[in-house]
């Protein structure tokens, strides 16, 4: 009988986020051949401490690799590691302890890895550039779209057309320009702005400023097998970024037949692929007009929808997980 291989991995990324969505498609596609593992420490994620945890548990494992799914290495070890790093999003709207982290902990522990997996060309770029890394060293396996998007076909009603937007409130996420932009877009003032999440103090200013409280509707918390139905019934969705290492809404978005409005910046015209309309990210009005012309352009709406469905076909899970897989066990 052929001796499996022993996997040592970091299962504390698992949960419903986008690194636990890329953990869990990994972990389900594991080989027959490969005996998982998983390290026994309890320490947060984002400790301090974490990479020393990490050391101490591989060190004591009889595992022939280490994987994780994110920006986790060990301070230090013998058995050859693999680790994923998304985006070099801390470098830039973070905290100054972050910058240090990335500079100081993942460029110099990054170099010792077996291999190094990003999920975009944007990324690697940035990985060689910024943290100086060799690009022997990176692999980019771009990440998935569920085939629950694909195969949807119920959508979500608020009663008016809605522009959607999904994710956090970062800086780089850029919400205050998309409100701004929708508050003086020339559309019909049916359309509403509907966002994931509640809303805060700041954000509620800023749509009371631009004079828009009745066309803007908060989801809140939208759970994961909800997603499809809300972006099958959005009109269009925005996610005008200044950065993403890869921006998994674009897609989610096209799977859902939902035409997409996003960044001239960063990795988001490598993922959109010319099914998306572009706007620059710093220009209102740039952002704007494109909410204008989606409204406006019914050849340019259903361009949109057909090169998006074809483009998220693009993007299998199963594909990036048999790559990670590939990077694992070489």
């Amino acid at each position: 009988m052929e001796q499996k291989r022993k996997v040592l991995i970091d299962g504390r990324w698992a949960g419903d986020t986008g690194i636990g969505r890329l953990y869990r498609e990994v972990m389900q596609a594991a080989p027959q051949g490969v005996d998982c593992r998983y390290v026994r420490t309890t320490v947060p994620l984002g400790s301090m401490f974490s990479p020393v945890a990490l050391a101490r548990d591989i060190g004591r494992s009889d595992g022939e690799v280490f994987y994780s799914p994110s920006f986790m290495p060990p301070l230090y070890s013998k058995m050859p590691f693999v680790f994923t790093v998304h985006d070099l999003m801390h470098l830039f709207y973070y905290s100054p302890l972050h910058r240090v982290y990335y500079r100081q902990v993942i460029a110099r522990l990054a170099k010792r890895a077996k291999k190094l997996i990003t999920v975009s060309h944007f990324s690697k770029a940035q990985l060689v550039t910024i943290l100086g890394l060799p690009e022997s060293l990176i692999s980019v396996i771009y990440n998935g779209v569920d085939d629950h998007f694909l195969a949807n076909e119920e959508g979500h009603s608020l009663g008016r057309p809605y522009f959607l937007y999904v994710g956090n409130r970062r800086e780089n996420k850029n919400l205050p320009a998309m409100l701004t932009a929708f508050a003086h877009a020339r559309i019909p003032k049916d359309f509403v702005f509907a966002l994931s999440g509640n809303p805060d103090s700041q954000l509620r200013a800023l749509i009371e400023g631009l004079g828009i409280e009745k066309r803007v509707q908060f989801l809140g918390f939208i759970p994961e097998e909800a997603l499809p139905k809300v972006y099958r019934g959005a009109y269009a969705t925005l996610f005008v970024s200044k950065m993403e290492g890869f921006g998994l809404p674009v897609l989610e978005s096209m799977a859902s037949g939902t035409p997409v409005l996003t960044s001239t910046e960063s990795s988001l015209p490598e993922i959109a692929g010319g099914a998306a309309l572009l706007a620059r990210p710093e220009d209102h009005a740039d952002i704007q007009h494109g909410i204008e012309r989606l409204v406006s352009d019914h050849g340019l709406y259903e361009d949109l929808v057909e090169k998006g469905l074809r483009r998220a076909r693009q993007f299998p899970w199963a594909r990036t997980a048999s790559q990670t897989w590939e990077q694992i066990l070489s």
